[in-house]
């Protein structure tokens, strides 16, 4: 197992790093300075190969220790009378959802696919190896961080083991769930949108408890950490004595392998057929009396229509289940609701984050390449101006529909809110609900505009232009640094009214002048 897990990370090394390199060859600085060759220079990856390993070291750690301070902080903060069991009922249900959406064994990668499926690499093996690898750090990590803040809390030290052990064991029985989950149903469990929404609503629910004064409390947190290890215990023998990895990581990986096939036709054929399977026949009705590309989008957009609309409906299931518990928080507590008026009345910059987070525009983007794009883009026509406005045009009305329905969802909730605290001016009602359905578009049109600006995407539908990945980053730099802004929410609206405006004209602009060059296959 040892030498297994040895191998993994000398693959995952050299993956890492010639990838690097290949991004540090694509920056225009140094395109014309660095060649191919880099690949063979033996002293410069071992300085990378040095760099990365001390990088991922450190990112863990950082990321671990970021993860409980938050935690802390956020309990000190908004329940300083009962911050202990604040503390520790939040770590705990958090890591019950970490059960249910942190698992590995499932995840399918590019690295996994290549050791596994390539390089013939034991699949039980590995798989057993990598869970190993994972529980050990992981129990390391957490160790260490909830011994220091359980000696912050001055929290008798029961309750920090219990938590050790606790962490420790949910994982292994959220990775046994998940493949008895998939070997049943054929599906790993949250592709499953109702379930899935299902589940997470109901433990934020129990996340918000604290704020009516209801906590797990600190005994019970012990008796379950006992029930924890037992049925962890059981898990861990299922997993680690299971022999049928290799026929899951078969079916997990047929997917990934016709993405790298060099056959364009065998990749399309596979994309077609999916669509088949998954989606109904497109209801003449929708198409009747469309032309051009206007027909070319609506057929695209109700053959993939399931594609694109599900990850929107799943983040207005979650939204509206918080704004159904706000809303009760608000009519039990005074306090409570005068903190949320302020924030709607002086402080909209939080929503800019939140409408960064829950705008799909991203992955509607991924869908338009991965299912059309990448073949249509081999044709000159599809790239001419006056082809390209058409469909940009075409493209943003439909994404900015499906981002429609979560902003709805935020736009009206904040109208219940402000009714609920007993704030009925109109004017702060209507730019309040217009401010989201401005940032809705604004997203939607910004995630657009960079695809066709950009197109970062190679076949296999990874992003290889660093360019897009910093603008995505500074998008998000942009939308976290919003929520310092401290501003009158009609000023603020009108803000980003105009500001919308504004960008959409100038994306016009450059999707006419710059996208015939730029729209093309990396």
């Amino acid at each position: 197992m040892i030498k297994y897990l040895s191998k993994s990370f000398e693959f995952d090394l050299v993956y890492t790093v010639n990838s690097f390199l290949y991004i540090l060859k694509d920056l225009p600085i140094l395109r014309d300075l660095l060649t191919d060759d880099i690949y063979k220079d033996s002293i410069l990856k071992k300085i990378v190969k040095t760099f990365m390993i001390i990088f991922f070291i450190a990112r863990a750690l950082f990321l671990k220790f970021f993860y409980f301070f938050i935690i802390f902080v956020g309990c000190y903060e908004l329940f300083p009378n009962t911050f202990v069991r604040a503390y520790f009922h939040v770590y705990f249900v958090f890591t019950i959802i970490g059960m249910f959406i942190n698992n590995k064994l499932l995840n399918s990668s590019k690295k996994k696919y290549f050791s596994i499926a390539l390089f013939k690499m034991d699949s039980n093996k590995m798989a057993k190896a990598n869970l190993l690898w994972n529980q050990i750090t992981n129990l390391i990590l957490n160790s260490v961080c909830i011994l220091i803040f359980g000696y912050l809390l001055q929290s008798p030290v029961i309750y920090s083991i219990s938590l050790i052990m606790f962490t420790f064991f949910i994982r292994l029985i959220g990775e046994a769930l998940n493949i008895i989950f998939y070997k049943k149903y054929k599906y790993i469990w949250y592709s499953n949108t109702r379930l899935y929404g299902s589940v997470l609503t109901v433990l934020i629910i129990t996340l918000l408890l604290p704020y009516i004064n209801i906590f797990i409390p600190l005994k019970a947190i012990v008796i379950l950490t006992v029930i924890t290890i037992i049925l962890g215990t059981i898990a861990a023998n299922y997993l680690f004595t299971l022999k049928d990895y290799k026929l899951i990581y078969q079916k997990l990986f047929s997917m990934v392998n016709v993405m790298n096939s060099k056959n364009d036709k065998d990749y399309l054929k596979q994309a077609m057929v999916e669509v088949r399977d998954k989606d109904k026949a497109i209801d003449n009705r929708k198409i009747k009396g469309k032309k051009g590309y206007e027909l070319f989008n609506t057929i695209f957009f109700e053959r993939h229509k399931q594609i694109l609309i599900r990850s929107a409906k799943k983040y207005s299931l979650i939204l509206l289940g918080i704004y159904i518990v706000i809303s009760y928080l608000i009519t039990y507590d005074q306090n409570f609701s005068l903190a949320v008026s302020k924030v709607l009345h002086n402080n909209l910059g939080w929503f800019v984050i939140i409408m960064y987070f829950v705008n799909r525009g991203a992955i509607i983007t991924q869908a338009m390449f991965f299912n059309c794009d990448h073949a249509m883009l081999n044709y000159n026509f599809y790239r001419e101006p006056k082809n390209l406005l058409g469909l940009f045009k075409k493209r943003l009305l439909t994404i900015s529909k499906v981002n429609l329905l979560p902003a709805l969802v935020v736009g009206i909730g904040n109208t219940v809110l402000l009714i609920l605290c007993k704030d009925y001016n109109l004017l702060v009602i209507i730019s309040t609900f217009l401010f989201i359905i401005f940032l809705s578009v604004f997203f939607s049109v910004h995630y657009l505009v960079i695809y066709y600006l950009l197109q970062p995407f190679n076949k296999d539908l990874e992003v290889k232009k660093i360019s897009y990945s910093f603008i995505t980053l500074l998008t998000y730099m942009a939308s976290y640094m919003a929520i310092d802004v401290v501003m009158n929410s009609v000023k603020f609206s009108m803000f980003g009214l105009l500001f919308t405006i504004i960008y959409i004209l100038l994306a016009l602009y450059l999707i006419v002048k710059l996208a015939p060059k730029t729209f093309k296959l990396s």
